[in-house]
C-alpha cells in the first residue's frame, strides 16, 4: 500500500494562496497532504503586504476590514489567539469627515443590536437635514430589505442605484463607501455587488459592520503566520521561487521554475487572472477557457505615507474620510517611536501626477485639518492593478468561469464574484480551494 503523502502545489503567498496552504496542511494528518507554496517574492501577502524601505516596514495598501469579514476574522484569530488585540483594532462604525473638509458628515453606528444601530446611525447623522435622513432611511430599507431585480442588477452601477438619494449622501456616503468597498468610481461600480456587502455588513450582527484596523502589517497579520504554521506542520514555503509554467501532464501537475521542474498531485493556482496566460502557455486549452480575462481592466491605489513628531491623534480618529484633492481616506497610527504615521489613500484613480506632486498635494490636503509640522518621512506606493474594476460587465464574466479544471484549482479575490476583490474574498477563495481538493482525496478514498 503507498503510504506517501499527497503532495499540493500552491502557487502564490497572497492572502488567497495563504489561505488554502494553511487549510490544506492543518488537515494533512486527516487527508495525508504535504503542500509546497511557491511565492516568487520575499515577502508574502501579494497585493496586500509589508514593504520594507528606508529602514522602515510599511504597507504596500491601506486594507480596512469589516467585522461582516468572517472568514478573515476567524483565521486571523486561529494564528494569533490570545494575542489578537495586539494585531487588530475592532471598533463600531465610524464614518467621519475630516475638520478641513468643505462639508462636515459624521455617521455613528448606535451602541444598539441590528439593525437598529444602522437606523441610529442614519437618524443622528450629522451633516444631513432631517428629511435626508429620512430619504436615506427609506432607501436602505427598500434597497438591503427589498428584492434586488436580478434583471437590472446585472448591468446597473451603483451611481444608477443611487441616483436619487440626497446629493450629500451619495457624495459623503455611498461614494466613498462604493470606492472604499469596490475600488471603483461609483459611475462604473457593480450596484449587485455593492448591494451585497452593504447586506453582509448591515444585516447580520452589529459586529458586522464594525471597521477593523490592522496594529501591524499586512504581511504580519495573515500572510508570515499562517506561512509559518504550514512549515511548522511539515509543509514547504519557497520565498523567491518563481514559478515559470503550470501544465497538467498525466493526471498529475508539473510546476516548472527557476530551480526545474516538480510533478504534484494537486495545485492551486493562487495569482491574480493577468498571471494565467504566462502561467499556462503550455496549455492553450486551460488559456482558451480563461481567455476573457486577459484583456480585463484594473483599478491601481495608491498611498501617500507621511511620518509625523505629531499633528494627528490616531487614537481618536484612526480613519478620517477627505475630500478627494487628492485622497479619499486618511488612515493614521501611532508608531513605537512615539511618532505618527499617517497615509493618504487614493483610489480607483488613473491620475498622471508624479510622485513629488501627489506627495505635495497630499501634505497640502492633510493641512487643511491639521496644523501638522514638516514630515520626518514621506513615500508613495502605487499597486497599478491593485484590484479588478468591480463593474457589472466583469463581475458577470467571473461568474461564467470555472474554478477548477481537472487537478487544477484556482485562488484568488477574482474567484469570489459575488463579492469585490477584497481580502476577504481572498481568504474565501483559498478556503473554498483547500476544501475542493479534500473532498476530491476522500472521494477518491471512498
Amino acid at each position: 500500500m503507498n503510504n506517501a503523502p499527497i503532495r499540493v502545489a500552491v502557487v502564490g503567498a497572497g492572502w488567497a494562496g495563504c489561505a488554502a496552504a494553511l487549510t490544506l496542511q492543518r488537515s494533512g494528518s486527516r487527508v495525508g497532504v504535504h503542500v509546497t507554496v511557491f511565492e516568487a517574492a520575499k515577502i508574502a501577502g501579494g497585493r496586500a503586504r509589508r514593504v520594507e524601505k528606508d529602514d522602515r516596514a510599511f504597507d504596500n495598501g491601506q486594507h480596512l476590514l469589516l467585522g461582516a469579514y468572517e472568514r478573515s476574522l476567524a483565521m486571523i484569530h486561529s494564528l494569533h489567539g490570545v494575542r489578537v488585540a495586539k494585531v487588530i483594532d475592532q471598533r463600531s462604525l465610524a464614518l467621519i469627515s475630516a475638520p478641513g473638509n468643505a462639508a462636515q458628515v459624521a455617521v455613528r453606528a448606535g451602541n444598539l443590536p441590528a439593525p437598529l444601530h444602522l437606523l441610529v446611525a442614519m437618524l443622528t447623522a450629522k451633516g444631513l437635514s432631517f428629511a435626508e435622513k429620512l430619504r436615506v432611511c427609506a432607501w436602505c430599507a427598500k434597497t438591503l430589505y427589498g428584492k434586488f431585480d436580478e434583471s437590472d442588477s446585472t448591468t446597473m452601477t451603483v451611481a444608477e442605484l443611487i441616483r436619487d438619494q440626497p446629493s450629500v449622501a451619495k457624495l459623503w456616503l455611498w461614494e466613498p463607501l462604493c470606492v472604499a468597498a469596490l475600488n471603483t468610481p461609483a459611475e462604473r461600480a457593480s450596484a449587485r455587488v455593492f448591494v451585497e456587502v452593504l447586506r453582509r455588513a448591515f444585516l447580520g450582527s452589529k459586529q458586522a459592520s464594525e471597521m477593523v484596523i490592522p496594529r501591524v502589517d499586512l504581511s504580519a497579520l495573515l500572510p508570515e503566520p499562517a506561512l509559518a504554521e504550514v512549515a511548522r506542520l511539515g509543509g514547504d514555503v519557497r520565498s523567491g521561487a518563481v514559478v515559470n509554467t503550470v501544465a497538467p501532464i498525466d493526471g498529475r501537475v508539473k510546476i516548472s521554475s527557476r530551480d526545474g521542474e516538480e510533478c504534484f498531485d494537486y495545485a492551486i493556482v493562487a495569482t491574480g487572472p493577468q498571471h494565467i496566460e504566462r502561467l499556462f502557455s503550455k496549455s492553450p486549452f486551460i488559456v482558451d477557457i480563461y481567455k476573457r480575462l486577459f484583456v480585463f481592466s484594473y483599478e491601481p491605489i495608491s498611498t501617500l505615507h507621511y511620518e509625523f513628531i505629531g499633528g494627528v491623534d490616531p487614537e481618536s480618529y484612526p480613519m478620517l474620510m477627505l475630500d478627494g484633492e487628492p485622497g479619499q481616506w486618511l488612515f493614521a497610527h501611532r508608531l513605537a517611536s512615539g511618532r505618527v504615521r499617517a497615509s493618504v489613500v487614493i483610489s480607483a484613480h488613473h491620475r498622471n501626477e508624479s510622485a513629488e506632486d501627489l506627495l505635495r498635494d497630499g501634505l497640502v490636503q492633510l493641512r487643511r485639518s491639521f496644523a501638522l509640522p514638516n514630515p520626518i518621512w514621506r513615500q508613495l506606493v502605487t499597486e497599478k492593478r491593485a484590484t479588478y474594476s468591480c463593474t457589472p460587465q466583469q463581475s458577470a464574466l467571473l461568474r461564467t468561469l470555472p474554478t477548477s479544471i481537472g487537478n487544477i484549482h484556482f485562488a484568488g479575490d477574482w474567484c469570489v464574484p459575488e463579492l469585490p476583490a477584497t481580502l476577504e474574498s481572498a481568504v474565501i477563495a483559498g478556503e473554498h480551494a483547500a476544501g475542493a481538493v479534500t473532498r476530491r482525496l476522500m472521494c477518491s478514498r471512498g
